[in-house]
């Protein structure tokens, strides 16, 4: 801050923390729902009967939108040909456009003006109870964003891609989600200096067991 203020003219002074070292701050634990998790809470919010409820709960779920994005969505931001969406006024500043699966659009779009749903965060917030899923505080609707992301790399999602699609202005941001790939880190199984000697045990160990 007091290095822009000088920049701009209104600090004349040295930066009075600039000794001052930068501390680190423990990774939070990122919260992903399981497919069990997930039905659970689709099925609630069925129960409720509330479309809107449901419909930005999915759209989050397959696109990993913020929960303002996907339900301030407005007719105009969705393509049914072809099957897109579009987010703007993000929170990085930048445009990002998802495909979406055919079916799924054709029931978004409902009018062709116009914001597509009302509020439903409450709705939302009930169905996660009826659900019985326990959340950290503060990821109540981010947690289907992680969800998104989680599983995108479970499934063997490129990282890259992932960035353009959650719209991180940074790599590092999206690194988070970089341990869940399947691949990760598998060198470190491969080329320790013992690897060979514990793949002859395995081998010896299944040889005597094929024995017995």
């Amino acid at each position: 801050m007091f290095n822009e203020l000088k920049r701009l003219g209104h600090w004349h002074l040295e930066n009075p923390v600039y000794s001052v070292r930068q501390f680190s701050i423990s990774q939070i634990e990122l919260i992903y729902l399981s497919d069990t998790q997930i039905m659970a809470l689709l099925e609630a919010l069925k129960q409720s009967r509330n479309a809107d409820a449901y419909h930005v709960t999915m759209l989050a779920l397959a696109t990993g939108a913020r929960w303002s994005e996907a339900e301030c969505l407005r007719a105009e931001q969705l393509s049914v040909s072809p099957p897109m969406v579009t987010f703007t006024d993000t929170k990085s500043g930048r445009n990002r456009s998802i495909p979406l699966d055919d079916s799924f659009t054709i029931q978004l779009k409902t009018k062709e003006t116009g914001r597509l749903f009302k509020g439903c965060y409450a709705a939302f917030r009930n169905a996660v109870d009826r659900a019985k899923i326990e959340l950290p505080p503060g990821q109540l609707s981010h947690v289907l964003r992680h969800t998104f992301a989680s599983h995108f790399m479970i499934n063997g999602g490129n990282i890259l891609v992932l960035q353009k699609i959650l719209g991180h202005g940074s790599l590092n941001m999206t690194m988070r989600y970089s341990h869940l790939s399947p691949g990760h880190l598998q060198e470190a199984k491969a080329l320790n200096p013992v690897a060979n000697q514990l793949t002859t045990k395995n081998a010896e160990d299944s040889d005597k067991a094929d024995r017995e």
